[in-house]
């Protein structure tokens, strides 16, 4: 088999890449919402007091006493990659990225007809991720075995893997009792996904021939699916509990689009086969699906001066499925041949765990820690896309994350002010491509030892909550009223 001899830095760099960004999405308490929920790590299902309550337990929001209205929740994070022994024991790579991160905006509408109901709305990101990633390396070596002397070769590689998830919806809650109520929301959840990579090598030998190898595989998903939350919140003597159950993903619509180009030329004296092969192919049947979930939380009241927060959340198994396959297609320079590729996924079953407690120094100061695992919940033995094998899995970033948050919250009249960080951090090994056949069909992409690839994350919060205005005006005229009856 003839091989082209590509930078072992070019295609590692290729592989870092999907590390970072396939694996996020098989983290499912990577995000959290609300101002103090985002403090305690989400730790809050059995006492959530904000609006953060549509998401971690849409029941609460009829027991929470001055629900307020979100105006901004922003976070910006700070993600710092590490890679040890990158190349061998050569060197390691490090890479870091600023932005702005997931966050929500939400509020509660009043029906005065209903005075046992309320109700909610929310518009919140579960993912927003965008990292493009170009490299250029030049060498000069003997890559082409059949022709004499060092070649000048140059590699280019390009990543594209950016991906959005935005939920949409509402929520409500009915208090059966003073101390117990249920609650149900209802997302629309929309999906955009284009992931991709290209490698584009030249070889120019002493003797002036040039060799050329263009490789290009990429997809978008796009989709439109339905996620419900039912929730229950009961209170008795210093605890609030609760539980929810999470459905998965139903689908209302969605596609996807596959592109494909190969196309590689060689002097005649290389005795290599040259291809050329491209399919671009739309409207493909898309399958997106997301564990069922329970969650079960409880909040303890230790005194006047403080709570204690517990929560837990189990996502059961799904097997794996093809997500899309496209269309078998020949390659134009060989049309015996038949390039086949079908996306998979699947989720493990695993049970995340979150502990969040909260200390009021004062009536406007009150401070906030918390921590939570975020276990990864990808199957074992996955592919990743980069091997351009004929099946390959949505993700390859494997590990275990575990959440850190603390911060203040500042009570004025009128707003509340939100400030704090949180940080995350995970370790996953991987083995090393260190050249890439040319030759037709499927690639064994050979790879040495492993590496170790780490991802810290920070993120930094500053979170403004007002409550409605006629709830505020109602407390200065009852504030009113009662100056006037002292008189």
């Amino acid at each position: 088999m003839k091989e082209m001899r590509v930078s072992i830095i070019a295609l590692f760099l290729v592989s870092f890449c999907y590390h970072i960004c396939n694996g996020q999405t098989h983290h499912f308490w990577s995000q959290n919402y609300g101002s103090q929920s985002m403090l305690l790590n989400g730790s809050v299902i059995g006492g959530v007091s904000d609006l953060g309550a549509v998401y971690y337990n849409p029941a609460r929001l009829a027991l929470i006493k001055n629900p307020a209205f979100v105006i901004s929740g922003d976070v910006y994070e700070l993600n710092n990659y590490n890679v040890e022994d990158a190349i061998g024991t050569r060197a390691d790579l490090k890479q870091s990225s600023f932005g702005g991160a997931p966050s929500l905006t939400a509020g509660t509408v009043k029906i005065k007809s209903l005075p046992n109901h309320s109700f909610a709305y929310a518009v919140l990101l579960r993912d927003d991720s965008n990292f493009g990633f170009n490299y250029h390396d030049e060498i000069t070596t003997d890559i082409i075995g059949n022709i004499p002397g060092d070649e000048l070769f140059e590699g280019e590689v390009s990543v594209i893997n950016s991906s959005k998830d935005q939920w949409f919806g509402g929520s409500w809650s009915y208090a059966v009792k003073e101390n117990f109520s249920v609650g149900s929301s209802v997302f629309v959840s929309k999906i955009n996904s284009s992931k991709g990579n290209k490698y584009e090598m030249r070889a120019l030998s002493n003797n002036g021939s040039v060799s050329i190898y263009d490789y290009n595989r990429n997809y978008q998903l796009n989709s439109y699916g339905l996620i419900l939350k039912f929730g229950l919140a009961y209170i008795m003597e210093n605890w609030d509990l609760g539980m929810t159950i999470t459905t998965p993903r139903l689908k209302l619509n969605g596609k996807a689009n596959y592109n494909y180009q190969l196309y590689f030329s060689a002097p005649p004296e290389a005795d290599a086969t040259e291809t050329y092969a491209n399919s671009y192919q739309n409207d493909l049947d898309l399958n997106l699906k997301t564990p069922l979930s329970i969650g079960l939380g409880a909040s303890h009241n230790l005194s006047s001066k403080g709570a204690l927060h517990l929560s837990a959340e189990y996502f059961h198994k799904v097997n794996n499925f093809d997500v899309f396959t496209a269309n078998p297609h020949p390659m134009q320079s060989n049309l015996d041949s038949t390039v086949n590729f079908t996306l998979e996924d699947g989720y493990k079953s695993i049970l995340n765990i979150g502990v969040g407690t909260e200390w009021y120094l004062s009536e406007k100061v009150s401070v906030y820690g918390g921590v939570s695992t975020d276990f990864n919940a990808s199957p074992k033995n996955t592919v990743s896309f980069v091997s351009q094998n004929e099946r390959a899995s949505n993700l390859s970033f494997d590990a275990n994350y575990y959440h850190f948050g603390a911060g203040t919250v500042l009570k004025f009249k009128g707003a509340e002010f939100t400030l704090g960080a949180t940080h995350t951090s995970g370790k996953s090994k991987f083995s090393k491509p260190v050249n890439l056949p040319i030759n037709n069909g499927p690639s064994d992409v050979i790879t040495d030892d492993s590496g170790q690839f780490q991802w810290k994350r920070w993120q930094f919060i500053v979170s403004v909550s007002v409550p409605f205005l006629r709830d505020y005006m109602k407390k200065i005229e009852d504030k009113l009223k009662g100056n006037e009856g002292s008189n």
